[in-house]
């Protein structure tokens, strides 16, 4: 049976990340999702306790199996993660109850080396420039289809978030500056509610087509409107549309599945396009100031995040560095 007070203080946790930290729902969604893990572990045992409970969480979670199936290497490391941060929290709130927890204990909440290496070749997926140009040059009359290969042109060339293009209004978006203003405040949704001006990489074929976009849409439709606007069934005009339902941005994924069917080219989700603005920007940098740059336009709040996140090194990258070494 589940201990009352240790299911309270997590509840607590996760209204202090709704309410203080402002995460996204789905981000709290997640984080109950990994501290349940916890809540059963734990069972009857107060967590202040957790130190004296055999096994330890990370022996529980490594063989915890759902359905006869052992949980995947990053759900295990989520879940780590998430307790303690947990922990750290219930310290700070609670010092006299968690006292007996000492930090040194909570550093040990961590996965064996084997699940934080991984096994075998790490591949990172993106979008390369030369597969979104294939997209983008698609020959195609349908308002859709062009539509999508909008979405494949402004989140290689923008690094947004898919959701974040999903909710702009045709106000944000500045071509005469080259850039795109994702303020919450106009209905831009962004991650954690952060507000930031985004440039795109000066891409002459892909700044055409939204360029292209953007005088339809101005020609359309008023200021407030969508600027990845809603189309007619009937796939014949531009909808006057000013608020981005909740998951929008699925139509985005839908769409970008279709161009990609249409032109030969292998579907990722649209989020790998962001991977791939941040890869190319990292291939064309040369200095640290550069890479800085390349943090900060994507929103990230350190160079630290955009490097463990996105900046890993394909191998033929790898290989043409070392080879120009002499």
């Amino acid at each position: 049976m589940i201990n009352r007070q240790n299911y309270l203080d997590i509840k607590e946790y996760l209204n202090h990340l709704e309410k203080i930290e402002q995460l996204e729902p789905a981000t709290i969604k997640r984080a109950w999702s990994h501290l349940r893990h916890l809540l059963e572990w734990a069972d009857e045992k107060p967590l202040p306790k957790s130190q004296h409970i055999d096994p330890t969480f990370p022996a529980y979670i490594i063989n915890y199996h759902n359905e006869g199936k052992p949980l995947a290497s990053s759900t295990i490391i989520k879940c780590l993660a998430q307790a303690r941060q947990f922990y750290y929290y219930a310290k700070l709130t609670w010092p006299v109850r968690y006292k007996p927890l000492s930090e040194s204990w909570i550093t040990t909440l961590k996965p064996p080396r084997k699940i934080r290496n991984g096994n075998g070749l790490k591949h990172h997926q993106f979008y390369t420039l030369e597969q979104v140009k294939i997209i983008t040059a698609y020959q195609t009359d349908s308002l859709h289809l062009i539509r999508a290969k909008v979405a494949a042109a402004m989140l290689f060339c923008s690094g947004m978030r898919a959701d974040a293009l999903a909710s702009l209004p045709i106000s944000c978006v500045d071509l005469e500056n080259n850039r795109v203003l994702q303020l919450p405040e106009m209905g831009v949704r962004t991650k954690n509610y952060k507000a930031g001006i985004t440039y795109l990489l000066p891409i002459e074929e892909l700044l055409a087509v939204i360029t292209n976009w953007d005088d339809l849409v101005r020609e359309t439709l008023p200021q407030n409107c969508l600027w990845y606007s809603p189309i007619s069934r009937d796939n014949s005009r531009l909808l006057p549309t000013t608020n981005a339902y909740v998951g929008r941005h699925s139509t985005i994924q839908k769409d970008l599945r279709k161009i990609c069917l249409a032109a030969g080219i292998p579907y990722l989700s649209p989020h790998k396009l962001r991977h791939g603005h941040v890869m190319y920007a990292i291939q064309h940098a040369q200095t640290i100031a550069d890479l800085k740059a390349i943090s900060k336009n994507v929103m990230h709040a350190s160079i630290t995040i955009t490097d463990a996140v996105y900046g890993i090194l394909s191998d033929s990258d790898v290989e043409k560095f070392i080879k120009s070494l002499k």
